[in-house]
């Protein structure tokens, strides 16, 4: 796998953890590896990935699951508000809208992009789209808010 390095612009230890959760991605975790991510474009605001769509995942009408394409936007748009980020801290999904515009079926290759479009105080707000990587047609929308600084239930918690 070849991917540019993290844009200049992004904190040294934000992309250090950033390649680490990347490769831990690729190399550990068995959902992952079976969607084998390839990193396209990690920059400052910005993670694009093109991702498989394996039989797996599909619904009753042989269609890739929403449910599967709903876990691929939140990860690539998490890891798109990690980007904005200045310092290493958590990060944890709000919320997150999905708009699906089409079907696609299993055995090809999606594109996420996200774009954090916002970060304020300890909120990043993060935007993007999934697109067929063979025909450029949307797949889906979304948009997202995911906490900065959160804790694990055992902690205090932030919200």
């Amino acid at each position: 796998m070849t991917t540019s390095p993290p844009s200049v612009d992004i904190n040294p230890a934000v992309g250090a953890m950033l390649k680490t959760a990347r490769d831990w991605l690729l190399t550990e975790h068995a959902l992952f590896q079976t969607l084998d991510l390839k990193p396209l474009l990690i920059g400052r605001n910005k993670a694009t990935f093109s991702v498989f769509l394996p039989d797996d995942f599909c619904d009753a009408r042989g269609k890739v699951h929403g449910a599967l394409l709903t876990l691929i936007m939140d990860s690539i748009f998490g890891l798109a508000a990690f980007t904005a980020l200045d310092e290493l801290k958590p990060v944890a999904t709000i919320n997150l809208r999905s708009d699906y515009l089409g079907d696609i079926d299993p055995g090809g290759r999606v594109i996420c992009a996200a774009e954090c479009t916002e970060l304020r105080g300890d909120i990043a707000h993060v935007a993007g789209q999934l697109s067929d990587a063979a025909t450029n047609r949307p797949i889906a929308t979304g948009a997202g808010a995911f906490i900065i600084g959160s804790r694990s239930p055992g902690r205090e918690s932030r919200l």
